[in-house]
Formats: structure tokens, C-alpha cells, sequence
């Protein structure tokens, strides 16, 4: 299933003959996917393939000359989905990771986007009822809804900003003429509970209101044991704990028989775990030894992940004749969000980490577009624009006691340093010759520093600790002046001595040194933090027009231009540690104080030039040429001084070549084939990154360029009256260009080339519904394999590689069975996910590593089970 690791990037005749033997292949497979999103037609036993809005224009999905994915409102309910990271596996080539409902980041073709800066944008857009969803938002509970589509390649053409490598539609269910409804509940394993209702009635001939309702928690599946008693007043959660609930309010008015207006009004409200972090450090419970055992101690304060959205959107469609109609839409969507996480993974005092991403933004987008339909035309033109508000709090917390090990680091080094010279300084040289020369063949002069260093008692564990400083004093000649200052002249420094003084002995070492992140234990369980609070003001606007002309009746030709203008005004504004206020003089460890802004603007002309040619009425073929562009910006984390010649991030732009073929064959078979190239410059990656002076790595934004190639395969065959089954796969390339930077450990990385081949992937599916006379039976099935690639990360850790089921490649399989009755107002089902009980690591953590030595891990949830009802009207 990989491709050569040669350049991905070869010539198209060259492979022509693999494009012709994939199609031929997968014509014979005789096997479909979802993605592809046909309805069975039971009457002639033949598929109805539902439209799309992909160009825009309500199509024919296989009559779109683009690689588009859709999942149904059907496949939503047998797959027990309720949000996009339960359908990426349907889709090749998608991948959406959930491990943060507010920091979750769209991946297409291999590429996702950071989403530690609201400085900047991901690189594929997510739209939701025709309205542009900013990063914190676009992670949504489907409630009611119609479909998504999934757009991959370049589509800033139609839909604007940030779409250098796909779009994510989300399409919800409007209100109709029909009075209908229902109300369903499941539950299920860790005490699930989820319940969705839904209401569509006619207020008269001409209005019609639609109103839904989702809510969905789940207990957590490790039990925090954790009682810091910094959290006497707030709720301890269990690790993996949901809590999420949406409402949708729709009105559609059908003002005359050529127009509409529609107004919705949503809700979201999230309440729930903060992200995973299972300790796998020797500091851990039980020493991190299991990261699947059933209990953790995880004492972050007010460990949380909250979101508070509200939209408003307001629709407006009219048609003016048989060629002309036009679509209006306008929205505002505001959202505060908390996302307080553990970033050590222990109980330990003196190694708390914690973060918090606090967010308070809002969004106003409208857009503007007229069509025209003749029997040679079908184009589309208009106009987008949005306006942004940014203001976001990125907290660092840290204990004094963690501060206290930090100092105590940094003495150790300090002092070994000063050991290291002054042995130079006696052997006459730093040289392993000169250390074999004095102590012995074989001895290096490290050796000999650490040997000299260790005799002295270092290094120290933590200052704390009053034998271990009370020897540190005596060994740096500090202990006579405190012996002196206690009036016990001719005594012996100890530490029973530093307990009874209390922080004396440290108070009177920091005045001498000049060195106020010397304090005593007295602080401990004082509460150091430093923050960075940013502002931004974005506006994007454009224009776009796209024109389809049929040549022929079985040859078209597309061609069509957007115009795209970013601007961004940003801010950074970093104060004093918190700390300080306690003890005035105290420096910031990881955040340097700043008061900042800055201002730039992007602008880009992109295109697309499509044509695609009719073999028959259930045949078509395609061919495209599409650039994207998602603008440039700011990292949150670091300010720049534009007066310094410091300046933003680059924009990236895409490129793509693709052709498909895309097929109802025999009535019975469904087949999406595309192959692509896709060049993209100046991909903004986030790594983690430890800059020199810097006491944690720190997630960073850095430019990559990336050249991809890939084949993806999605078909559905009805292989009886009752039997449908499907498959996905994809096989991808990429090569990429990195620039140098530092990893996670301070290590500076050079430039350097790399190719990259995509796992091993693919979904299996199986939908059967034998005829009944007492009952309507559906039986879903789907199996999800993933070859595991974290072994290619550029900057993975040696103890990573030693994680077994952190590199273990991923198989899930899962079910459900149900039985309605024939007019289906009455349904019941049983339901499994992860039928098998696989166990993965699915993320490790690395913020506090290589500071205080505590990595952490994500992990999935175990088999879940459950029963559901639901009852329409």
C-alpha cells in the first residue's frame, strides 16, 4: 500500500499506467464506501446519489468535478456520530484529532494546522450552514443534520479564506412544510447518556420552525485520585469525562414563491475533563509503569475544558427568473472558552505544570453570491467578507516548589561549570589526555568533572531538601557567613539547622548572590504564573467569480478566480510573574515580559481551470489545476518587533494537480478514484521547541515546504437486495523541506529533506437490512485499520520509541444492530465501538520533559456497549 520513497513528485506519464491499473482495480473490487453517500433506492434495487453544494451550486455528487467525501444523515445515525472525529474514517485522505473539543485541528491529505495561536488560521476551512468557522468553533455536536462534505485540494476559489488544502461543509437540516419530530436516547458504557430530540412544525403556509436539541455525557474511564488542596472548592474530573450540549432554532419563511428567509439561532454550551495526561514518568503513580491502569493523580487547579458559543445566521435566497437567483448570507457567532490542562501527569508539588488556553472571541461573516443557469452556463459570482475580535489568555502555572527544583537545575549547572574550570585550572587543561594524564588511563575529563562534582554532594535533587543544602552551603564556603549571622561562630552548618532558621539560610544566600529565585519553604504551595494576553483585529474580504461552459453535452470546461486581502493587527502583552507580588525581583522562566503589537496584511490571486467530460450518463472523468492560499499571522507565543525587522509568519500557498473518475457501474457499484500532486510553500507547523535561555520547550511555529502524492480510492457495492459493502483507502507521499530549529530538548536540528510515506490506512463497511415481515432489521458494521507512523516524527524522543503502544498500529471494529417498525416511528438498537477492546497511546506530551521530567500520555477509551430508542412523529 506505500509508495517509493522517490521523489513523489514524477512526471504523469510516467504514471499513467499505475493510474489505469488502480482503476481497473478498483472496478473489480466490486466494493464502495459511505463517503460516497448514496441513499438505496428499494424499488429498483439501484442507487439515488444525493446532490451537493460543493461548487456552490446544488449538483449531482457524482457529476462534480471535484474529490469530495460526504457523509449522510443515515451514516451519521448507524455510525453513532456526533462529531467529525467520528467520521473521519470514512473518508480517505480526512483525519480530524479530538483530543480538545476547543484546540481540535482539521487534517487533509496529510496536512493539519497548528492550533496553539489565535494569531494564526488552519489550512482547511470548515464551514458550517454556509458560515466560515474559526479554529475554537469548528468543532460542533451534529445535531439535525443534513451532511458533510469534505472538499480536499485547493477550493479558495469558492469558498475563500483558508482553504489551501480542503473544506469541511457541515450542511444542517432547514425547516420544511412537514410537521414532524422525534426524541432519542442512548446509553451505554461509563454511564453514558445522550438524548436528541427534534421538532419541525408549520406555523402556517408560509412559515415553518425547526428546533433540535443534543446533549451528550459521559463519566471518565481513570479515576483521579488526586486531593490537592488548591481544589477543595472545585470538581476533581476523571479522566475522559464528557459533558456537551447544542441547540439549533430555525425559522424559514417562504416570503414569496421566488424567495426565502431563513433565521437560526444556535447554542453550545461544554463543561467537561480538561485534555488526558496519564503520567509515564518514574514520578507518576505506581511509576508511570501502566499507561492503561485504572487510576491517575492528576492535581491540576480547576482543571477544565468549558466553550459558551452562541450564533445567530440569517439566509436569504431568491430567484429572479428561470437564469438568475442570488444567495445572501449574514452571521455573528461569539464564544468564551477555557482549556486549564495537567502537563505533567504526577501529584507531585514540586513538578506541577499546568496550562490554560482562555479565549474571548467573536466572528461577523457575511457573504454574497448570484447565479446563472442556462442550458451552455452555470457560473457563480460574488463576494465574502469577515471580521474577527481576538483576545485570548495563555496562563503557565507552576507551584514555588516547581520553581524551587528549576533554581535548583540551574545552581547544579552553575556549579558544575565552576568545578569544571577550576579542575581545568589544576590538571592543566580541559582534555581527556590531561584527565587520563592525572587520574588514569581511560578517564575523560567529563568523567573526571562528574567524579569531582559528585564528591562534593552534587548534584542536588531540590533546595528544599535541608541536608542536601546544608551540604551545598559547606561545600561553596556559604556556611561560615550564616554560621557567623546565627551568632554559632565555630559551629557545623546542618540540616537540622536549615529546618529550625526556616528561610533564613536561603534568603541570606539570595542577597548575596544577587539571585531572588532563591527563596525557602516557607512558599510551598504559593502559586507561580506567568501570562501572555493577546488581542487581534483580522479582517479578510473577497471576490470570486466561477464559470462551467458545456462545450458539449458531455464535455465541460470551469474555470474561476478569487481575489483574497487579510489583514491582521496583533498584540502581545506579557507582565511580571504573579509571583513577584510575593517576592519582588523575581524574573519570568519561560515568558520574557513584553507590551507589543504589530500589523500586516496578505493579499493573493487564486484559480482554478477544471474540465471534465461525460463518458456516459453514469460515467465521468476530470481533470484540475487549483492554487489555494491561507493567509499569514502571528505566533501567540512569540512576539516579534517589526521596528527590529522581526516580522510574521509566512502565508501558505498550495498547488494541485488532480484527476478522477468517478462512476455508477451496472446499477450495482459506486467508484471515486482521484489521483493528485499537491506543492505546498511555507506549511506552518507547530513543534515543540526549547529556545536557548529558555527553562521548557514551548509549542513554536516554523515553515516547512512539502511536495504530496497520492491515490484515493472510496467505493460501495450493493452486492444484494439487502447487502451493501464498502471501502476507503488512500496511498500518499510527501517529501518535505524543514528549516533548523530547536526540539524539545534545546537541541538545534539542522535543515534537512525528508520524505514521508501515509500509513497503511482503510475502512471497511457492511450494511445489511434482510426483508422482515414483522420488522425493518439494519445491521452496520465497520472496521477501521491505521498503520502506525509515529516512528517518522522529526522530533521524536528515544523514550518514545520505547512505548510499545504508543507505535502500535491501530485497528477498531465497530457495530450496531437495529429493529423499527415498518412505518419507523419505533426503533431500538444495540451498539458497540471498539468491539475488540484495542488499547492505544494515542499522543504523548512533552512540554515538561526535559525540565522536570515528566512526560504524559493520551489514551483512548476501551470497548463502549449500549442500547438506544428513539421514537418519531
Amino acid at each position: 500500500m506505500r509508495t517509493s520513497k522517490t521523489s513523489s513528485l514524477m512526471p504523469l506519464k510516467s504514471k499513467k499506467h499505475i493510474i489505469a491499473q488502480c482503476v481497473s482495480m478498483a472496478v473489480l473490487c466490486l466494493s464502495t464506501c459511505h463517503t460516497v453517500s448514496a441513499q438505496e433506492n428499494k424499488e429498483d434495487n439501484t442507487f439515488e446519489v444525493i446532490e451537493v453544494t460543493a461548487q456552490k451550486r446544488v449538483q449531482n455528487v457524482m457529476q462534480v468535478p471535484i474529490t469530495v467525501g460526504i457523509v449522510s444523515s443515515a451514516l451519521l445515525e448507524r455510525s453513532n456520530s456526533i462529531m467529525l472525529g467520528d467520521i473521519d474514517k470514512f473518508i480517505p485522505g480526512f483525519d480530524f484529532g479530538d483530543g480538545s473539543v476547543t484546540q481540535a485541528g482539521v487534517s487533509i491529505r496529510g496536512i493539519s494546522s497548528p492550533n496553539i495561536s489565535v494569531g494564526g488560521d488552519p489550512s482547511s476551512a470548515t464551514f458550517y450552514d454556509d458560515v466560515y468557522m474559526p479554529r475554537a468553533a469548528q468543532n460542533v455536536l451534529f445535531s439535525d443534520i443534513e451532511r458533510i462534505e469534505v472538499l480536499k485540494g485547493p477550493q479558495g476559489t469558492l469558498f475563500g479564506r483558508n482553504a489551501a488544502m480542503g473544506v469541511v461543509n457541515i450542511i444542517p437540516k432547514k425547516p420544511t412544510e412537514d410537521s414532524e419530530g422525534f426524541v432519542k436516547l442512548s446509553l451505554g458504557t461509563d454511564s453514558l447518556k445522550r438524548a436528541e430530540a427534534m421538532v419541525n412544525v408549520a406555523l402556517s403556509d408560509a412559515v415553518f420552525i425547526r428546533a433540535n436539541l443534543l446533549t451528550n455525557s459521559q463519566d471518565g474511564f481513570v479515576k483521579n485520585i488526586a486531593e490537592p488542596e488548591w481544589n477543595n472548592n472545585s470538581k476533581i474530573h476523571d479522566l475522559g469525562a464528557l459533558d456537551h450540549q447544542a441547540a439549533r432554532i430555525s425559522l424559514l419563511w417562504d416570503v414569496a414563491p421566488s424567495s426565502e428567509f431563513q433565521l437560526s439561532v444556535e447554542l453550545d454550551d461544554l463543561n467537561q475533563a480538561p485534555p488526558m495526561a496519564v503520567g509515564i514518568s518514574e514520578f507518576a503513580l505506581n511509576g508511570g509503569s501502566d499507561p492503561f491502569a485504572d487510576r491517575v493523580e492528576n492535581d491540576v487547579r480547576n482543571g477544565l475544558e468549558s466553550r459558551d458559543m452562541y450564533a445567530v445566521t440569517a439566509k436569504f435566497l431568491h430567484e429572479f427568473d428561470d437564469y438568475w437567483s442570488m444567495k445572501f448570507v449574514t452571521s455573528y457567532r461569539d464564544w468564551e472558552t477555557v482549556n486549564r490542562e495537567d502537563e505533567d501527569g504526577t501529584g507531585q508539588i514540586s513538578r506541577y505544570l499546568d496550562t490554560s488556553n482562555n479565549e474571548d472571541s467573536s466572528i461577523f461573516y457575511t457573504e454574497l453570491q448570484v447565479n446563472y443557469v442556462s442550458d451552455k452556463v452555470s457560473a457563480v459570482a460574488g463576494f465574502s467578507y469577515s471580521k474577527e475580535d481576538v483576545s485570548q489568555q495563555t496562563e503557565l502555572n507552576l507551584t514555588a516548589d516547581t520553581i524551587a527544583r528549576l533554581t535548583t537545575g540551574e545552581l547544579n549547572n552553575t556549579i558544575r561549570g565552576g568545578v569544571a574550570q577550576q579542575l581545568a585550572a589544576a590538571i592543566g587543561g580541559d582534555s581527556d589526555e590531561a584527565a587520563a594524564a592525572v587520574f588514569g588511563p581511560g578517564v575523560t575529563f567529563e568523567a573526571a568533572v562528574d567524579s569531582t562534582f559528585a564528591a562534593s554532594g552534587f548534584p542536588l535533587d531540590h533546595l528544599w531538601n535541608a541536608d542536601e543544602w546544608a551540604g551545598a552551603l559547606n561545600a561553596l564556603g556559604f556556611a561560615e557567613p550564616i554560621l557567623q549571622a546565627l551568632g554559632m561562630v565555630g559551629g557545623t552548618l546542618n540540616g537540622e539547622i536549615v529546618q529550625q532558621t526556616g528561610d533564613l539560610t536561603y534568603d541570606l544566600v539570595s542577597e548575596q548572590l544577587g539571585v531572588p529565585e532563591i527563596f525557602g519553604p516557607s512558599h510551598s504551595g504559593q502559586f507561580w504564573q506567568e501570562n501572555i494576553f493577546n488581542t487581534g483585529d483580522f479582517t479578510n474580504w473577497g471576490i470570486f467569480a466561477d464559470l462551467d461552459y458545456a462545450f458539449t453535452a458531455k464535455w465541460h470546461l470551469i474555470a474561476g478566480l478569487r481575489y483574497s486581502k487579510d489583514s491582521k493587527d496583533f498584540s502581545w502583552f506579557i507582565p511580571a510573574t504573579t509571583f513577584a507580588e510575593t517576592r519582588p525581583g523575581v524574573s519570568n522562566q519561560l515568558f520574557s515580559q513584553a507590551d507589543i503589537s504589530a500589523s500586516d496584511s496578505w493579499s493573493k490571486v487564486t484559480g482554478r481551470l477544471v474540465s471534465n467530460y461525460q463518458i456516459d450518463k453514469n460515467q465521468m472523468v476530470f481533470a484540475s489545476y487549483s492554487t489555494g492560499y491561507k493567509s499569514g499571522g502571528f505566533d501567540s507565543l512569540s512576539p516579534i518587533d517589526q521596528s527590529a525587522g522581526q516580522s510574521a509568519f509566512a502565508p501558505e500557498d498550495s498547488s494541485n494537480f488532480e484527476v478522477g473518475y468517478k462512476a455508477v457501474l451496472g446499477e450495482r457499484v459506486i467508484t471515486n478514484i482521484s489521483y493528485y500532486q499537491t506543492e505546498l510553500d511555507n506549511f506552518q507547523v507547530a513543534v515543540e521547541s526549547k529556545q536557548p535561555g529558555s527553562s521548557t520547550a514551548v509549542p513554536t511555529i516554523i515553515n516547512e515546504n512539502r511536495q504530496i502524492a497520492g491515490f484515493e480510492i472510496d467505493m460501495r457495492w450493493m452486492a444484494s437486495d439487502s447487502l451493501t459493502l464498502g471501502m476507503v483507502t488512500e496511498i500518499r507521499n510527501t517529501d518535505i523541506d524543514a528549516p533548523s530549529f530547536y526540539d524539545s530538548s534545546g537541541i538545534l536540528l539542522p535543515e534537512q529533506s525528508r520524505s514521508l510515506d501515509a500509513s497503511t490506512n482503510y475502512t471497511l463497511t457492511l450494511d445489511w437490512a434482510p426483508n422482515f415481515d414483522l420488522a425493518v432489521v439494519n445491521v452496520h458494521l465497520d472496521y477501521v485499520f491505521v498503520e502506525n507512523t509515529n516512528a517518522q516524527r522529526i522530533d521524536i524522543q528515544a523514550f518514545e520509541l520505547a512505548i510499545p503502544d504508543y507505535l502500535k498500529d491501530l485497528k477498531k471494529l465497530n457495530a450496531r444492530f437495529s429493529v423499527a417498525t415498518h412505518d419507523e416511528t419505533m426503533e431500538a438498537a444495540l451498539w458497540a465501538r471498539n468491539l475488540f477492546d484495542e488499547r492505544y497511546v494515542e499522543s504523548i506530551g512533552n512540554i515538561s520533559t526535559n525540565t522536570i521530567g515528566t512526560p504524559f500520555a493520551r489514551i483512548n477509551r476501551g470497548r463502549e456497549v449500549g442500547v438506544e430508542f428513539k421514537y418519531s412523529f
